[in-house]
């Protein structure tokens, strides 16, 4: 087993500082000052040395719970699990709940890359769905159900979706959890990039609904939207009975979530109407930038408007595989960006391009980009030979 495309061209880009990275989905802004503030003040208060309950600690819980009823999500402390990431949450619960004779996992791709690594950590088989890209990357349930089986123990969805930026809508989900429902099937909702929509005010979480309880399980992160990646903090939370199930795998991997990272998530909290409206402000600027550049190369790419997450899918028209020119962009132009074939089937042919960057990277790598295209002469896209 290798590194993913994405983890390879970023350690690449991290080795060669004449790289211009626009390929992982890392946020260029650093933490606010509250939340390493937090972060400090239990360090030095001498709370950050020692392990807390595998589950969180419980004024963090407490917090988060609060934060749920204010969306319409009524969750306790003791639904609500303390993750080292989305990651290792969506880890933890499947290696709880797939078993031998119910170990399918319906995924709708493209998707996040990891997906398919953790799928088959917990002894699962991955059974994708193509999104379709000509309706803005919608799912059409009737393919869904054709792929349902007796062996199908869990649908993971992501919403707003890595790498497309598309959003599921309300239709489209109810009717995903009520065959979950009649199923005996769960649906992991990974809403990362939740705080990053653009474009949709009827964003809509299962979570809301009581009917789902049993068979919804959401996972959170504090990465994307506070800028703690490398602090390796989210959460989880779902029915108590299905906590009880998840806990003690979560308890087996990492005893419990770096204790500081906690006290840097209670920062994050309590500063987060501040701090997501101006994460906000700055990505939706850098959305239009990268799109400006994108429709000047409309020759070379065919893309559909991101309405949430911090990402372009755009479609390659080149001869060359979209695998082929990321790594030609790579050593030539020295500009990371990572092929849609690692996303899964229903990414091939596209590429992905993250505007969570600084716009000094941005206009730095699309320019680059296009001149690439300026300087290969000889190169042939489809459109110039219809």
């Amino acid at each position: 087993m290798k590194l993913n495309a994405i983890k390879r061209m970023e350690i690449y880009a991290r080795n060669n500082p004449d790289v211009v990275s626009l390929s992982q989905g890392i946020p260029f802004l650093s933490s606010d000052a509250s939340i390493r503030e937090e972060a400090v003040k239990a360090i030095v208060d001498n709370k950050a040395d020692f392990y807390s309950d595998p589950q969180g600690i419980i004024e963090l819980r407490k917090m988060i719970s609060e934060n749920l009823r204010s969306e319409g999500m009524d969750f306790g402390e003791d639904e609500i699990m303390v993750t080292a990431g989305a990651t290792e949450g969506i880890s933890s619960i499947l290696l709880s709940v797939l078993s031998g004779d119910r170990n399918e996992v319906i995924v709708p791709t493209p998707c996040y890359a990891a997906y398919f690594r953790i799928i088959e950590l917990a002894k699962g088989k991955t059974v994708g769905v193509k999104l379709d890209e000509e309706s803005d990357w919608s799912l059409d349930v009737d393919v869904l159900k054709s792929k349902l089986s007796k062996r199908t123990g869990a649908i993971l969805l992501c919403n707003p979706n890595n790498p497309t930026g598309s959003i599921y809508s309300k239709e489209v989900l109810r009717e995903i959890c009520d065959i979950a429902i009649e199923n005996n099937i769960l649906v992991l909702m990974d809403e990362v990039y939740r705080n990053m929509i653009f474009d949709d005010n009827m964003y809509y979480s299962p979570s809301v609904e009581c009917r789902y309880r049993k068979n919804v399980v959401r996972i959170v992160s504090f990465s994307k939207d506070f800028s703690l990646t490398g602090w390796r903090v989210g959460f989880i939370h779902a029915d108590r009975d299905l906590i009880k199930r998840i806990l003690p795998v979560h308890d087996s991997l990492i005893n419990c979530v770096p204790v500081v990272s906690q006290y840097a998530a209670i920062g994050a909290l309590r500063n987060q109407d501040r701090i997501l409206a101006e994460g906000h402000d700055i990505y939706y600027k850098n959305r239009s930038i990268m799109k400006g550049y994108l429709d000047e190369m409309g020759d070379f790419f065919e893309y559909n408007m991101p309405r949430g997450s911090y990402f372009f899918f755009p479609k390659f028209l080149g001869k060359l595989s979209a695998e082929e020119f990321c790594e030609k962009l790579l050593r030539e132009s020295r500009v990371a960006i990572v092929p849609g074939a690692d996303f899964g089937s229903g990414g091939e042919g596209y590429v992905r391009l993250c505007f969570g960057r600084s716009e000094i990277d941005i206009r730095e790598g699309m320019s680059r980009i296009m001149g690439y295209f300026k300087v290969k002469k000889d190169f042939q896209y489809e459109t110039a030979q219809e």
